[in-house]
């Protein structure tokens, strides 16, 4: 039966194909068990995760093993103490100065601070937000506003000035003054008395304090210093301010003109306040301009 050399080789091929047939069967047999394994993993929990999860009284289960270590020298488990941050210091509201306030409606009602432990540093708030670090901003009106700090309100109100010393309007040339349709009467040089009523209803409408003069940012030596106003309406609330074509807006009562947000605000908080002093560059010269509201 063997002794014909093609029969040999034909049965050697045979037996190769079972024993390769065999090895492949066992080869999908590991690559099918291995796809499925990986399908089981489960992935790693986070450390994040772990520590969250953890108590820390269970670590102190360990305390007896470190303190009779028999490994070494005895060591001592201490409890891990998560420190707080310290809140926020509340400052001292003696050095809130309360400089200029708009009343309305809560959304269109601020009040303007200034920190006496930041010398020159006036800031605008409005209701609901926190003053520096003196206290939450609740009520305010025309000559006062409520701070609460520490579950206490209190009530800041206008530092108490000299009394206005009365201009002499005697001279023998009085200055002229401005048309009856303005809210303003000129009684000095650089001195204003303002209708309180003429310039609520003037200031009703913010798009006036757009329309009546056109303001440009002042740069010198590549940093802004103001507003430069231009094409100001003679009858208009510039004008009837006397501010002219070509004067730079710099502070009002003492808060930096920065940009149109602010200047927008400080010509509205014109109707919450009784005086109010503008800084400004003229023909190259500073000057204030003052004006009482009655």
């Amino acid at each position: 039966m063997f002794d014909n050399p093609l029969l040999k080789f034909r049965l050697v091929n045979y037996l190769l194909s079972v024993f390769i047939l065999f090895a492949v069967l066992l080869l999908a047999r590991n690559i099918v068990s291995i796809s499925f394994s990986k399908k089981d993993v489960r992935p790693p929990v986070s450390k994040d995760n772990a520590l969250i999860n953890t108590n820390k009284n269970d670590l102190m289960q360990y305390s007896t093993i470190l303190e009779k270590n028999p490994f070494g020298r005895p060591m001592k488990l201490n409890p891990i103490e998560v420190k707080q941050e310290a809140e926020k210091s509340v400052g001292a509201l003696s050095n809130l100065i309360l400089i200029g306030t708009v009343t309305g409606p809560e959304s269109v009602s601020f009040a303007i601070f200034e920190d006496k432990s930041q010398p020159n540093v006036q800031e605008i708030f409005g209701y609901g937000q926190r003053v520096f670090n003196f206290g939450v901003l609740t009520k305010i009106t025309m000559t006062s506003v409520d701070i609460v700090q520490d579950s206490q309100t209190f009530t800041l109100t206008f530092p108490s000035e000299e009394a206005v010393t009365e201009t002499n309007t005697r001279s023998a040339s009085p200055p002229p003054e401005v048309p009856q349709t303005s809210f303003a009467k000129k009684v000095g040089e650089q001195d204003y008395i303002l209708d309180s009523r003429r310039v609520q209803k003037s200031l009703e409408n913010p798009e006036q304090i757009m329309t009546d003069a056109r303001l440009l940012p002042n740069f010198v030596d590549g940093k802004q210093a103001g507003f430069k106003v231009s094409e100001v309406i003679p009858d208009g609330l510039y004008g009837s301010l006397g501010i002219k074509n070509g004067d730079v807006l710099l502070r009002i009562n003492g808060l930096e003109i920065s940009n149109p947000e602010v200047a927008i605000q400080a010509m509205s908080a014109l109707k919450g306040m009784n005086r109010v002093s503008l800084d400004l560059v003229r023909n190259g010269k500073n000057m204030s301009m003052n004006y009482q509201i009655r």
